[in-house]
């Protein structure tokens, strides 16, 4: 059976569990791609012919990113695959995200076969994780990593319908009271400091070609929050207008090296 991960990084997380799926599925001889959503056209319908799919992406604002939404509606799957969406999210649970997406492909007539979630140290600067509760979270993202991978693989089933329409706009007021406190910290608001020495390196991992190059990096206005360029640069000398730059400890998941988030 050929599998197809599509999936949205910025910290590694993401690419982590599609990286961990992959590899136990390729000791089973099946055939794994993983493709990075932020790569794929979406101007036009997706449509996959492998028996298995999985979308695999991040929690914001309690919600998913644009970007796997934008996706989600493009996406078309044969009605025999086994589709499964895997969110994570940085501890106050990936609930919306996963029925985000879960009513778009609905609407698009996939049925999803199964959805994971897992928790992992979290890619906002607002939270200060020390060394040991770093390696608490990461131990256990790690055992529900492999659990989770281990039901992938066997194809396990547990439809999630889609929402009704009370449940949609319930899930949007909920959303709102983060997408303001986002708004607030202006998380999209990324500027360098005097510490940057113009290494390129924050334009080569974002996701979304939101940054040139012109001496220091300038950002456009096409930013999914991701935080990749600050947690990747390693001056240090990147962050949003309300961050407290003191005690930053910047995160990259240990099994994914920067190499691996860049694009460019």
């Amino acid at each position: 059976m050929k599998t197809e991960i599509y999936y949205f990084t910025g910290t590694g997380n993401g690419l982590h569990i599609a990286k961990s799926v992959k590899e136990s599925l390729v000791n089973r001889d099946e055939t794994v791609e993983l493709i990075p959503i932020n790569a794929l056209d979406l101007s036009q319908e997706l449509y996959s012919k492998a028996g298995r799919v999985g979308i695999i992406f991040p929690t914001y604002s309690m919600s998913s990113p644009a970007i796997v939404r934008r996706f989600a509606k493009k996406l078309r799957a044969a009605s025999e695959s086994y589709v499964f969406t895997y969110a994570h999210c940085g501890g106050g649970g990936a609930g919306g995200a996963t029925t985000s997406i879960v009513d778009i492909l609905s609407d698009n007539g996939i049925v999803v076969s199964n959805t994971f979630q897992t928790t992992f140290p979290s890619n906002s600067t607002l939270f200060k994780y020390s060394d040991e509760k770093l390696k608490k979270v990461l131990s256990k993202s790690e055992v529900s990593v492999k659990t989770n991978v281990q039901e992938i693989i066997n194809s396990k089933i547990k439809i999630k319908s889609k929402s009704n329409v009370l449940a949609r706009v319930s899930r949007k007021l909920n959303e709102a009271p983060f997408v303001a406190l986002e708004h607030y910290l202006k998380f999209n608001v990324i500027e360098a400091n005097d510490n940057c020495n113009g290494c390129s390196i924050c334009s080569k991992v974002c996701p979304m070609n939101n940054i040139e190059m012109n001496g220091k990096p300038e950002f456009k206005s096409n930013c999914e929050t991701c935080f990749s360029c600050i947690h990747n640069c390693p001056q240090k000398a990147l962050g949003f207008e309300k961050m407290k730059r003191k005690d930053f400890k910047p995160y990259r998941h240990p099994d994914v090296k920067v190499k691996e988030l860049m694009y460019r």
